[in-house]
């Protein structure tokens, strides 16, 4: 007789594979979820997730019950291996039989092992309560095995944080991003929102810094929130809000967003300037271009103009302001893309750091004679971040950089260290890992 499908361990398995070679996980989850109800959605965004942010702790234990190691198999049944060791070892709901036959009946179907797998996994089933945690000699190797990060990363935070605070900035990484999202405020209020949101069964309380931000804690789906199809908020980070507060844009003004999809700093700078003015939304790739008109058809915002363009290219009359939210490595979002601490290296760094001093360079001569220019970054690295700036003001003595602290709110004021730099990594854990400068062109 045959076994039902089971479509979320299925599809799980499917992403891991895919995500091992490059492509983007978050992507490939909006793509299968559509597909599934909202509770075998949650169960496979679950899978994925916790199977990428435990990844290495996976294998060594792995490994442990092996006679040969994990990596030298093919990637179907290292995939397969790894979704059915996360349910095992981390998801006590999750009984053993399931786990595991279901992963013996994907390995057949694929013609993979299978008798491997059913072997291997029960033997992982028997000695689970007695393995040993991860452990290394090397003390940096020991942390990259015990919270599941690169090898090369721990060791650039180590050196420069010291073991214990790398330690809990791994673990933190390892937690459930908050849900934030932002107040609409051309259509309300945030103690507004927070009432509508609270008659339509979602449990929410302001956010700490940012002044229109709001975590949500519980609830129905985003999407299922009337207050979200009728446009009164949308979903992004607090340190990204504050971001936008850095720039300080005014009504009437003249405004670009240099690398602008999906539109969430755009529609912030709109709604700041009371949708009266101009906002210049330029995305290289014409493919999400798309999503910027959504969600300001959505928030019904009118003075977002999306632009098919290359920031480091670009050519224009001229900016009131300018933001840059370069391309980067995005080490600051490895919480909510744990994908990328398997696909990053400090290659792709270096590689990032020339092509954003370039954006920066070309979008300067965008900015007006006393116009302002944030550059902004989510990665936590110092080549992406102070040493582009510093660099760029040492080679235009035009520019010079100004105090973000009269342009944010006095809870975000210890986030601005001593060198005038906006970062919420490493102190502020919950936040998205971001870096800002705020740069004044002289009149």
């Amino acid at each position: 007789m045959q076994q039902p499908r089971d479509k979320p361990r299925e599809a799980a398995a499917a992403i891991l594979r895919e995500a091992e070679r490059g492509l983007p996980a978050d992507r490939l989850l909006e793509r299968e979820r559509r597909g599934l109800d909202g509770r075998d959605g949650a169960f496979l965004l679950e899978l994925v997730a916790g199977v990428l942010r435990n990844r290495a702790r996976i294998d060594w234990l792995l490994d442990r019950c092996s006679a040969k190691p994990v990596s030298t198999t093919d990637d179907w049944t290292r995939n397969i291996l790894r979704l059915a060791a996360y349910q095992l070892l981390f998801l006590d709901r999750v009984p053993a039989s399931a786990a595991v036959n279901t992963a013996t009946e994907m390995a057949k179907a694929r013609g993979k092992k299978p008798g491997y797998v059913n072997g291997l996994l029960r033997a992982l089933d028997r000695q689970r309560e007695s393995l040993p945690l991860p452990s290394s000699p090397d003390p940096v190797e020991r942390l990259a095995l015990l919270y599941s990060h690169p090898v090369w990363l721990v060791r650039r935070w180590s050196g420069r944080f010291g073991p214990a605070q790398t330690e809990e900035l791994l673990r933190s990484n390892n937690r459930d991003a908050p849900l934030v999202i932002r107040t609409n405020t051309l259509k309300g209020t945030r103690d507004e929102l927070l009432a509508l949101l609270a008659s339509q069964g979602a449990e929410a309380r302001p956010a700490r810094c940012s002044p229109a931000g709001i975590e949500l804690l519980a609830g129905p789906g985003i999407t299922v929130l009337p207050a979200y199809r009728d446009g009164r908020f949308l979903v992004q980070d607090e340190a990204a809000q504050l971001v936008g507060l850095l720039l300080g844009p005014q009504p009437g003004e003249r405004v670009l967003d240099a690398c602008a999809a999906p539109g969430g700093k755009a529609t912030h700078l709109a709604e700041l300037m009371g949708n009266r003015g101009e906002v210049v939304a330029l995305e290289l790739d014409e493919k999400r271009i798309a999503r910027i008109r959504e969600n300001c058809d959505r928030l019904g915002i009118t003075i977002v103009r999306a632009v098919t363009g290359d920031a480091a290219q670009y050519r224009d009359d001229g900016f009131d302001r300018v933001l840059i939210d370069a391309p980067c490595s995005g080490l600051g979002v490895l919480r909510r893309h744990p994908d990328g601490r398997w696909t990053k290296t400090e290659e792709s760094i270096r590689d990032r750091a020339t092509l954003q001093a370039k954006i920066l360079a070309n979008c300067a001569t965008l900015v007006r004679p006393g116009g302002v220019l944030v550059y902004a970054t989510c990665t936590t690295e110092p080549e992406e971040n102070e040493e582009i700036v510093n660099d760029f003001l040492a080679k235009h003595p035009a520019f010079t950089l100004d105090d973000p602290l009269p342009h944010l709110p006095p809870s975000a004021a210890k986030l601005v260290g001593a060198g005038r730099f906006f970062r919420t990594f490493p102190d502020e854990p919950s936040m998205d890992g971001f870096f800002a400068a705020r740069i004044q062109r002289a009149g």
